[in-house]
């Protein structure tokens, strides 16, 4: 009858033990906290992510300052007649620029950005008309460039165009600081199509 007891009894111990639900234990709840602390943290590594990714994929404030000011300076030389008179079209262009901002020509040298656009559009007998072809701005706005055609009546009353490139560079505020012109033709043959013979 010994034996008996003994096997039931162990037979009871096993059947408690497979029956006995593990989710109750000290440990498990331990592993269900760490388990909820590393997936509060995944969650919030995935937000901050997600949020740099944005951040970094939308135009910066430079950026879009810079590009408002190309494209209102492009709206302007598309149709100068429409802003006013010679010296309100060339207040307007200078307004897109800092005060110290320099028009820096290969072929004609360094002037301040409001002098460099009246020479540029009526400077003495000179009535041209700049229409830009392509512009590109960097990623932070702070550099970019026009390619355009310069055309019209040149110095000496003769007809001309040049083809040419500026590049930019702008502040924080989306202004021009410094524009650097040049052109795809050696320095006389620039200087014949403004002052002399033209193109």
């Amino acid at each position: 009858m010994r034996p008996l007891v003994v096997f039931l009894a162990a037979a009871g111990l096993l059947l408690a033990a497979c029956t006995s639900d593990p989710t109750t234990s000290d440990e498990y709840a331990d592993l269900e906290q760490q388990l909820a602390a590393v997936n509060q943290q995944l969650a919030e590594a995935t937000v901050e992510r997600e949020a740099l990714a944005t951040a970094s994929s939308e135009p910066s404030d430079r950026y879009q300052k810079s590009l408002a000011n190309q494209e209102a300076v492009e709206r302007i030389l598309n149709d100068p007649e429409s802003y006013g008179t010679e010296d309100e079209v060339v207040d307007l262009l200078a307004s897109y620029a800092t005060e110290d901002a320099v028009m820096d020509d290969a072929v004609f040298g360094a002037a301040p950005i409001k002098s460099a656009w009246h020479q540029t559009l009526y400077g003495d007998a000179m009535d041209a008309e700049i229409d830009n072809y392509y512009r590109w701005l960097s990623d932070d706005g702070s550099q970019g460039g026009v390619l355009w055609m310069w055309h019209g009546t040149n110095l000496a009353g003769n007809p001309f165009q040049l083809p040419g490139i500026s590049l930019n560079q702008y502040d924080e505020e989306g202004l021009l600081t410094y524009q650097y012109v040049v052109y795809p033709y050696p320095d006389e043959y620039v200087d014949e199509a403004i002052a002399g013979n033209g193109t």
